[in-house]
């Protein structure tokens, strides 16, 4: 029971790292295609209804597979840099599109005689999960439920292998919002998860004013992975009352913002120095928020700003003031906004859910410097999106669930537009004049 307990207590570097930013994914060594392997293609059925035999036949098509996918301990952090570099290297302004190159996996168009939760508490691959849902009686209820449609994304029993058996005992709590978080809201099969960019979960998260915490889930000729990390092995096995996806790792409900930044110095060490210089996170210490939308610039961003503006603005006491408006002109209180829907506690509760069409929005946000708003444009076409923000600085690496909001990683520094600018998008700021600089930040600093 202590190791089926131990859910919260995967290591500091697997938990923290695997949920800081989920990533487009770059080429992984080491892992095996999900399209490309013979035994995994094989593990979807076309044929017959789809027992707690056939879980169990499809998770088990998946063991060598499973087998050759790297312990996400030794290659998280090295995989995540990979991908960052990858993206922020090319400096192009083409921003992220989403692979959707199928999997090649098939949905089953019949329709289970069993419950999802029957199905994993009969399956010999998913007895650990199945036994910490049956000690959450509402977890029970849900996956029971025939009043609404519901994915499941179970984790195998050998995914609870890198939990630690002399840890602490988590809440019962914990555990519970840790189960409801493997459960997304609504049926996605593997071919909607392929226009999807985040899906909505059963743990309604508090610090999001009350709305469902999102995964992330991330497509490429590798397959399919949760959040980065936990890679989809079994797919599209169908239930009464939705979908069941076996994936390879525990999903974990994702940190603070500011605790992920902190996990990726060499990236984001420019910004971290400049919370540092400013004693950013006293100055916001105190501010109630209901979610929160980060727009994070990487070192490279500031670079592009030019040496003299990062001397003022880092070395000198003046520059301090300025700086310290930037950081909060990068940030928007009580609205999470993601490429597919919108959360927005200001006024009223709105939700924008994921389209699979044509679409461009456009969003002028409120910030935490006084009257500033900032401009965001989204494009997205069946799967593929672009985000821009201000009109030039590109979202390179969209998505980064938290606990407490939504991180967007951009290429270049927003800054707010010259005074009596209305429109930010010919503001094409690279390199830029400290007194260009000021005169951007003088009613605000």
């Amino acid at each position: 029971m202590a190791r089926f307990a131990a859910i919260g207590a995967l290591s500091l570097a697997a938990i923290q790292a695997a949920h800081a930013l989920v990533l487009p994914e770059a080429a992984v060594p080491n892992q095996a295609p999900l399209g490309a392997n013979d035994e995994v293609t094989a593990l979807i059925k076309d044929n017959a209804m789809i027992g707690p035999h056939h879980l169990d036949d499809d998770i088990e098509a998946a063991e060598s597979f499973f087998n050759a996918v790297s312990s996400i301990r030794g290659h998280i952090h090295e995989d995540f840099g990979q991908a960052v570099a990858d993206l922020v290297g090319l400096g192009n302004g083409n921003g992220y599109t989403a692979d959707v190159g199928s999997p090649g996996h098939h949905h089953h168009d019949d329709d289970s005689s069993f419950t999802i939760y029957e199905l994993i508490s009969k399956s010999k691959f998913t007895k650990k999960f199945a036994k910490l849902v049956d000690d959450h009686p509402s977890v029970v209820d849900l996956l029971n439920s025939t009043s609404a449609n519901y994915t499941l994304f179970v984790p195998v029993d050998k995914a609870f292998e890198d939990i630690p058996d002399d840890h602490k005992k988590p809440s019962k709590e914990f555990i519970e919002n840790a189960l409801l978080y493997h459960i997304a809201k609504g049926e996605y099969p593997a071919r909607k998860i392929l226009h999807s960019y985040t899906l909505p979960t059963a743990y309604d998260e508090e610090l999001l004013g009350g709305e469902p915490q999102r995964l992330r889930p991330s497509v490429n000729l590798g397959g399919v992975k949760l959040n980065f990390y936990s890679k989809v092995i079994a797919a599209d096995i169908a239930a009464k009352n939705g979908i069941i996806h076996a994936v390879n790792h525990i999903l974990v409900p994702p940190p603070f913002i500011g605790r992920i930044i902190t996990l990726f110095p060499d990236r984001f060490s420019t910004l971290l120095l400049a919370y540092e210089k400013t004693d950013f996170v006293k100055e916001i210490h105190g501010i109630n928020l209901k979610g929160s939308t980060v727009f994070v610039p990487t070192n490279e961003a500031f670079n592009w700003l030019g040496p003299k503006a990062n001397a003022f603005l880092f070395n000198t006491n003046k520059g301090h003031k300025y700086l310290k408006a930037i950081l909060k002109y990068n940030i928007v209180p009580n609205a999470t906004l993601y490429t597919d829907a919108f959360y927005d506690e200001r006024e009223s509760e709105q939700q924008k859910e994921p389209v699979e069409e044509l679409t461009s929005e456009h969003y002028d946000l409120p910030t935490l410097l006084g009257d500033a708003h900032i401009s965001v444009d989204i494009a997205r076409i069946f799967g593929f999106a672009s985000i821009k923000v201000n009109g030039y600085s590109r979202v390179v690496i969209p998505n980064g669930v938290a606990k407490n909001g939504v991180i967007h990683v951009v290429n270049r520094v927003p800054l707010p537009p010259h005074k009596g600018h209305r429109h930010h998008h010919s503001e094409n700021v690279g390199e830029i004049d400290v007194k260009d600089l000021m005169n951007r930040l003088a009613d605000y600093v």
